[in-house]
């Protein structure tokens, strides 16, 4: 029979080998990886910023420079109209027709502040405010008069005293002859109304010239109106850039802001000539790059010290537990063992385990190859088992994208209208619903442009159906073309009736957004002989939900067609509350 050798413990020393072996190894394996996995993640946020903001300046700039040219496209397409109108009538010296005319365009145009009409030798013919009349011939004369041709001026000033203009201006012709021009004046300190939202998002921008003249800076920037631009350093920087064509198409200029701040620039050109220059600070971007940089370095600190403490907490529990061990261990030793382990090789904490392990390893060596080929055959089996069923996960995965992919395409094409691009009927009863829900939650403004082509009918019957849904396809890219902002919403219910959804939009605002497509539409140039001024256009009605409207969008939608019925009878080609 085996005898049972006496128990003999031996009291854990005050010397921690094994905590401080596996503390050492732990800032190895876990600290220092972590520390360099954060700096890697800091340099890859930093990177991603940096494209995030340019991208987002190059945007903020062009959505800008757009505004700026469909601003001057639509007043300068005013002052065109009116001189096509009028050329080639007898009645061209008609002062008070023309009095009148002018009258009437700058109560539908605010934006001009000056009208004038000269003849052929620069003469003043007709002007609103009348005081303009006696002034001398504008910039816009010896252009518009030179290249015959629409035209925008640069910046200046009529006397010393007076605010800066900038004018838009068209020929007149008499058999078909130069016969003058139509000249409409603008202050250029209302540029910066279009681009105060540049300033909330903490931008700064510049506007410049053909000259190379500041016609507007926003208060971070150092200059003036009529201010030239390379007066100063900073100035002659942002002259020399080149118009970006990407979005990392930015340039750092140094100390061009107050206080001789960095800044990070962007040019954009204008189709007059013009240069819009959007600049970010370079604080800014310092700030969010420090900003990072400090929340990885706390959580760096957070795990560092977690994970030590954790460790710490588990070995001493570890060690607890060991001597614990050892005395059931030992209680149970046979008498006979081989191979025995050194104490010496073994860490002071787990020396009189080694002792106890080396009574049992001769009983258990035979088990523990028994348990092996088992436990071996086992994992193959898993390992084949798991093989199979991740081949199988894998298609199944890969079945049920594809299958999503489709249906979601084809959901999408139900709700598009094939020829515009527009949503269809389906896609408007969506799309209307989830608005008004979504208005109503928020308690916000929602507003809808009930459109119709005017004579559309007769389109079709004098050209064709196919030049009619080539029509409709012009015509819907005007109306996208009119609009600013990425939740309008475009939807075509059937035949030439369009409707414009504006969330967030007021009912002045909206108004303004319809005057926008008209001009839009007319400046598509969709010739329509059978329309009274030779050209397709479109009536529009107004409204904007109210109180009283309850939780029905049909009533919303009821008044903006009945506004659309006001605007047809009222002459069509126009836009009706």
């Amino acid at each position: 029979m085996a005898a049972v050798l006496p128990i003999e413990i031996r009291s854990a020393g005050p010397d921690w080998a094994l905590r401080k072996d596996f503390a050492r190894l732990l800032v190895v394996a876990v600290v220092l990886p972590a520390l360099i996995l954060c700096a890697l993640l800091a340099w890859s946020q930093s990177a991603s910023q940096r494209a995030a903001a340019a991208t987002q300046l190059h945007s903020a700039a062009e959505i800008t420079a757009r505004d700026f040219d469909d601003f001057l496209r639509m007043h300068g397409a005013v002052a065109s109209v009116l001189a096509a109108r009028r050329s080639n009538e007898t009645t061209l010296g008609d002062r008070a027709r023309w009095t009148d005319d002018l009258r009437r365009l700058r109560d539908h145009y605010p934006a001009f502040s000056a009208m004038r009409v000269l003849d052929a030798q620069g003469r003043v013919i007709a002007a609103d405010p009348v005081e303009r009349a006696g002034s001398e011939p504008g910039p816009c004369f010896t252009t518009a008069q030179s290249q015959d041709a629409p035209t925008v001026s640069d910046v200046y000033r009529t006397s010393p005293n007076t605010p800066p203009l900038a004018c838009v201006a068209a020929p007149l012709h008499a058999n078909g002859r130069f016969a003058g021009i139509v000249e409409a004046a603008m202050r250029v300190e209302n540029s910066g109304q279009r681009i105060a939202w540049l300033r909330m998002h903490g931008y700064e921008a510049v506007l410049v010239d053909r000259l190379g003249q500041v016609a507007y800076a926003s208060s971070g920037l150092p200059l003036a109106t009529m201010d030239k631009l390379d007066a100063t350093p900073g100035g002659q920087a942002l002259r020399a850039l080149a118009p970006g064509d990407s979005d990392t198409g930015w340039q750092r200029v140094d100390g061009v802001l107050h206080g001789d701040e960095d800044a990070y620039a962007i040019a954009m050109p204008l189709q007059s000539g013009w240069r819009l220059l959007v600049l970010m600070p370079k604080s800014t971007l310092d700030a969010e790059l420090f900003r990072t940089i400090a929340t990885m370095l706390g959580l760096l600190i957070a795990v560092a010290a977690g994970v030590l403490g954790i460790a710490w907490w588990q070995m001493r529990r570890l060690s607890t537990s060991v001597h614990r061990l050892l005395v059931q261990m030992q209680r149970f030793a046979l008498e006979h063992a081989s191979s025995p382990i050194s104490a010496e090789s073994m860490p002071q904490e787990l020396a009189p385990l080694a002792d106890a392990m080396n009574q049992l390893s001769d009983r258990m060596a035979d088990a523990y190859r028994a348990t092996s080929r088992s436990l071996e055959e086992q994992r193959r089996l898993r390992s084949s088992l798991e093989q199979v069923v991740d081949a199988r996960e894998r298609e199944i995965a890969q079945r049920t994208a594809e299958l999503r992919n489709v249906v979601a395409e084809l959901d999408r094409l139900s709700r598009t209208d094939a020829l515009t691009g527009c949503l269809n009927y389906r896609g408007f009863r969506e799309v209307a619903n989830q608005l008004w829900r979504d208005t109503h939650g928020k308690g916000g403004m929602l507003s809808a442009l009930a459109l119709d082509i005017d004579h559309f009918k007769a389109y079709n019957d004098r050209y064709g159906h196919p030049r009619g849904d080539n029509a409709l396809k012009r015509f819907a890219g005007a109306v996208r073309s009119a609009l600013y902002h990425r939740e309008d919403v475009i939807v075509r219910p059937g035949g030439e009736e369009f409707i414009v959804f504006l969330p967030d939009t007021t009912l002045e605002q909206a108004v303004r957004v319809g005057e926008r497509i008209c001009a839009s539409v007319l400046h598509a140039d969709i010739a329509h002989a059978g329309s009274p001024i030779g050209m397709l256009t479109v009536s529009i009605g107004v409204a904007t939900n109210l109180p009283e409207d309850g939780d029905d969008p049909e009533v919303m939608l009821a008044r903006a067609d009945a506004a659309l019925y006001r605007a047809k009878h009222a002459g069509r080609n126009r836009v009706s509350l």
